[in-house]
């Protein structure tokens, strides 16, 4: 017989499994600054196509809308100008995506933990499903 403790475990553990199970064992197969470089690599990738797409915007509105000649532009500043803005925009996007990755890799680690803390509790009480991991102590067999 099953009893409520037992039962609590389990759905505890089914629950995780819908909500984060699948992202966070994802996660766990980076390590912290592995996974918080990829992620700064995307936010840095889309903050430069955003860039790029503003930049473009603001190109095309000086000389199609204001009508400025392409001979009067002073090229060299307009680049450092540019140059500057995307430097100064992956520099915050950056940084406030480091933030949001560490602090997301924590919260993942102490889910992970707490699944195994489970895990373990119920593998001491002999009920635990063989899907749960059930044989974490069983040897690997040599190839």
């Amino acid at each position: 017989m099953v009893d409520k403790e037992k039962i609590i475990i389990m759905t505890n553990l089914a629950v995780y499994d819908k909500n984060h199970g699948e992202a966070d064992r994802k996660a766990n197969t980076f390590f912290r600054h592995d996974y918080i470089y990829w992620q700064n690599f995307w936010a840095r990738l889309y903050a430069l196509l955003g860039c790029l797409i503003i930049i473009s915007f603001y190109i095309i509105e000086r000389i199609v809308i204001n009508q400025e000649d392409l001979f009067e532009i002073d090229y060299s500043a307009e680049g450092v100008r540019i140059l500057l803005f995307i430097v100064v925009v992956l520099f915050i996007c950056s940084s406030i995506s480091s933030l949001k990755a560490t602090r997301e890799y924590s919260r993942i680690q102490k889910r992970i933990e707490k699944y195994i803390e489970l895990t373990e509790k119920l593998e001491g009480e002999g009920e635990l499903p063989a899907y749960y991991g059930a044989n974490t102590n069983r040897k690997r067999r040599k190839r």
